[in-house]
């Protein structure tokens, strides 16, 4: 992402804060800096609702040094907050615990080594001493914790290996991972590394851990200068980051088949649902494992309770009439010795269970309640039978024998009694979950052990397993066909694949298998797949100045690799242009209301860049800014950008609905006249100072940048010459695709959403409304008017919105009436507030209500102004600027 091209929308860009604090003097970081911010066990385990408001102390956590980038540090600050709140909430599952605690840690470090000046927010080096080609472990915000993702505490199975050598790994961890690193330029692991490379028995996390298997490529090609030269690059860091592969039985499959889950993602999940181990069990698990535990235990001692009360009833169970008169017989009137055998043996079943299973004890303890009473019952019967009861005592027994009788009666006429039909479905349905969780638990734990041994692959296919799919529940299925290898044209076609930015995560996935096909040597291509899939997990960093982030080809043993490997330049070529022309349109196939996110210009940009210069028409692709740090100006990418657009927009609808001058847009020279254009158009007022834009005073210029660039829309059609395309049928269901997600979002749209929730939706209108515009600019006016007829369906939904709003005015407005006169409400059943409360309420529903529709008026009489080529009734486009 150029110059900190993060993808934040304009909803998040408002709610981050920025201002430049006090600076303490400048030392080394030794934790003292926010030791006063690190929550302590006996603050996590507060009950009371101030944590959050106790825990924020923005003055403290804001000392920082001099030279230390201070507008980063309240984005940490929130995020620190949040991750505390969640580390301590009692309703939280332990797994979700222990990541919020493992992210404390990990901003905590982040923030220290910024205010001891160890880190570099914004540069691209952001570790101090650090090489720009190892890879640090970056928090969300693209914000650095210090650690390099290759290194830190042993893996586990460098943690074997060190025990096959005699290493100790309490030992220095820096001189245990030299030693590991060394080892496999000796014998016999230098032969053991060979083997693992032919045979592509190997796993590559993190680019660094290719290198020595990059070194033993080099040394078999005769390049032995290089070799020894990427062994002197590394050298320096052969203590903090590992420089060899993991091990794996089978080797990776890499063809264009990808599934939606990695098996150790799906093994993840399996034990989450069905492991015994404690640390697995979420809190919707544990309630989940407490019904099957009620039902399995519990019930079937209440159902045994109720049985025992009625035998002891002479005659018909009591029940009532048609007429609600109760009838039927007396409890308590026949006890015989087995029925007393009976009950005592029922009662030493009820204390095993509740030893056994003390999470029932709550049960046994409530005071109210139908099995509370039988209970009592059976205990009275017991301890004074009618035999040995004082003539007081059967004044008292009557009274238990009517209220029992009664509850007997009440039981029978809602869930029935043994031998009713109703008791009998109620008992079914009961044992049939029973018997379905039980089945889906062993089901379960048995494919958690047939996967264990396929951990390490990405996919598995179903001859895999020697268990029929066909048998497993519907819900496990569901979860193993995410496993299953398929094109990513049938994931696209089957829903599985739901945004473009997860398309995005799977093409960065793909692009290095489409460019490893045309290497003519297996081993090599097989390598090169896993530095480049290794590498596209790379997360980006924030990055300020204009630079730009790491390339593939700044890893040291990257160009050494293409230097030894044989490319079929044709097969290149032809595989490259394919595969960006397929999945451009597929995106817009399928997503054609979402701008291109950053990660999938990032994979267009890798493919891009394999195609020669000579065989394309140069590519110039824009990311999307961030405005919270925003730099005012733009790069020269953008101008270029710029251009593409005017020569393809210029006269189209496109042009006169957003009021633009193409022409004039076409001659620009310079980078800073783009942003000088976007700022004027934007309306925000020019500051000599950049600190003084707020975030959504830089959303308004990025904005009209989008606007005028089209966001790439226009460079992808100039370079790949879709302009047929958009000008045929699919073009235009491309326009009413988008016309009809616009019409879902407006009329779905909720006023009592939160702020952010409503700015993120007027944004993404804002987004797919421009991409709406661009289809149509290649349509011709029929396909135009019938867009916008559907775009005019908009206020009449908003409108029947209000209407029953104010009708639920209305209705409460006579029911105050009635209550102040003293009537009393018996058809329907309303919880008041206070009158001027719900009144205010209604009201801002209505005025929110209101103004969407006067947005999506306005939308649509631009739209019909720019179509009859008419004059606009004001110059504020609908949906931009006034985010």
């Amino acid at each position: 992402m150029d110059h900190a091209d993060a993808p934040v929308s304009f909803g998040q860009a408002l709610y981050h804060r920025h201002s430049v604090t006090e600076a303490s003097p400048h030392g080394s970081f030794n934790g003292s800096n926010v030791s006063s911010v690190l929550p302590t066990e006996e603050w996590i385990n507060r009950s009371d609702n101030n944590k959050e408001a106790s825990y924020y102390q923005p003055r403290k956590i804001r000392q920082c040094s001099s030279n230390a980038p201070t507008s980063t540090i309240p984005y940490l600050e929130g995020a620190l907050t949040k991750a505390c709140v969640t580390a301590s909430s009692d309703s939280t599952d332990p797994a979700t615990v222990q990541r919020a605690r493992s992210k404390i840690n990990a901003l905590l470090q982040t923030i220290g080594g910024i205010t001891s000046g160890l880190l570099k927010p914004g540069s691209r080096t952001p570790i101090a001493d650090t090489p720009v080609w190892l890879t640090p472990m970056v928090l969300s915000g693209g914000f650095a914790t210090g650690h390099l993702a290759a290194g830190g505490l042993l893996t586990d199975y460098e943690t074997e290996l060190a025990h096959q050598l005699g290493i100790s790994p309490t030992d220095n961890p820096a001189d245990t991972r030299s030693k590991l690193n060394r080892i496999w330029l000796s014998e016999p692991f230098y032969s053991q590394l060979c083997d693992m490379l032919d045979r592509g028995t190997y796993r590559v996390n993190f680019p660094e851990e290719s290198v020595m298997l990059v070194v033993v490529a080099l040394h078999r090609s005769g390049h032995n200068d290089e070799a020894e030269e990427l062994i002197n690059t590394i050298a320096p860091f052969m203590g903090r980051v590992r420089f060899f592969p993991k091990p794996a039985q089978r080797p990776l499959p890499l063809d264009r088949k990808i599934s939606m889950m990695t098996v150790s993602d799906a093994l993840t999940q399996l034990k989450n649902r069905f492991s015994p181990d404690p640390e697995h069990r979420s809190n919707t698990r544990r309630r989940i494992e407490k019904n099957a535990l009620v039902f399995d235990q519990w019930l079937p001692l209440k159902n045994r309770l109720l049985k025992l009360m009625l035998d002891t009833v002479k005659g018909e169970p009591p029940y009532y009439n048609e007429t609600g008169e109760l009838c039927g017989g007396t409890p308590l009137t026949t006890m015989t010795p087995k029925w007393t055998e009976e009950a005592r043996r029922f009662q030493a079943d009820r204390k095993r269970v509740l030893k056994q299973h003390p999470e029932l004890q709550h049960r046994s303890t409530k005071k109210r309640g139908s099995e509370r009473i039988l209970l009592r019952s059976l205990e009275i019967a017991l301890a004074n039978p009618p035999e040995n009861q004082s003539p007081s005592d059967r004044v008292d027994f009557l009274k238990i024998q009517g209220n029992l009788r009664k509850l007997l009666a009440d039981i029978h006429h809602k869930q029935g009694v043994p031998g009713t039909q109703k008791y009998q479905k109620i008992q079914d349905a009961h044992q049939l979950w029973l018997t379905e969780y039980k089945n889906r638990t062993s089901e379960g734990q048995l494919l958690i052990t047939q996967l264990l041994p396929f951990k390490d692959n990405n996919e598995i296919s179903p001859e895999n397993l020697p268990r029929d799919l066909t048998l497993m529940p519907a819900p496990v299925k569901k979860l193993f066909s995410k496993l299953q290898p398929r094109e990513l044209a049938e994931l696209l076609e089957q829903g599985d694949i739901p945004s473009s930015e997860v398309l995005a995560s799977k093409l960065l996935a793909i692009v290095p298998i489409v460019k490893s096909e045309s290497i003519t040597d297996p081993t090599l291509a097989t390598l090169f797949a896993h530095v480049g899939r290794a590498f596209n997990k790379r997360r980006s960093l924030l990055l300020q100045n204009f630079q730009s982030q790491v390339k593939m080809d700044e890893l040291p043993w990257v160009k050494p690799l293409q230097s030894i490997t044989p490319v079929d330049k044709a097969k290149e070529l032809e595989n490259a242009r394919n595969l960006i022309t397929d999945v451009v349109l597929q995106t817009f196939a399928h997503f054609p209301y979402t701008i291109l996110p950053n990660p999938f210009l990032k994979s267009l940009t890798q493919l891009i860049n394999t195609l020669p210069k000579y065989s394309v028409r140069q590519i110039d692709l824009t990311h999307e800014l961030a405005s919270d740090i925003f730099e005012h100006g733009f790069s020269e990418r953008y101008l270029k950008s710029a251009k593409e657009a005017a020569e393809l927009m210029q006269g189209t609808l496109y042009e006169k609905y957003y009021g633009l001058e193409y022409d004039r847009i076409g001659l620009l020279e310079h980078k800073s006249s783009l942003y000088n254009l976007c700022h004027s158009l934007s309306g925000v007022p020019a500051f000599t100072n950049p600190r003084s834009y707020r975030p959504h005073d830089n959303g308004k210029i990025i904005e009209w940048q989008q606007i005028i660039t089209t966001h790439n829309l226009a460079t992808l059609t100039n370079a790949l010459c879709l302009h047929e395309y958009l000008q045929g049928d699919n073009g235009a269901k491309l326009s009413h695709k988008v016309a009809d997600w616009i019409v879902d979002k407006c009329s779905s749209y909720n006023p009592e959403e939160s702020c952010l929730v409503r700015l993120h939706e007027h944004k993404n209108i804002a987004f797919a409304f421009r991409q709406m515009l661009f289809f149509l600019s290649f349509q011709t006016s029929d396909v135009s008017f019938s867009v916008l007829a559907k775009l005019k369906t908009i206020p009449t939904v908003i409108d029947h919105k209000i209407e029953a709003i104010n009708s639920r005015r209305e209705r409460d407005a006579e029911a105050l009436e009635s209550m102040t006169a003293g009537e009393a409400l018996k058809t329907e059943k309303i919880i008041y507030q206070p009158p001027p409360i719900v009144e205010v309420r209604q009201l801002i529903l209505i005025q929110s209500l209101t103004q969407e529709k006067e947005q999506a008026n306005l939308m649509a009489s631009s739209l019909e102004a720019a179509l009859l080529n008419q004059s606009a009734q004001t110059n504020l486009k609908p949906f931009v600027g006034w985010l």
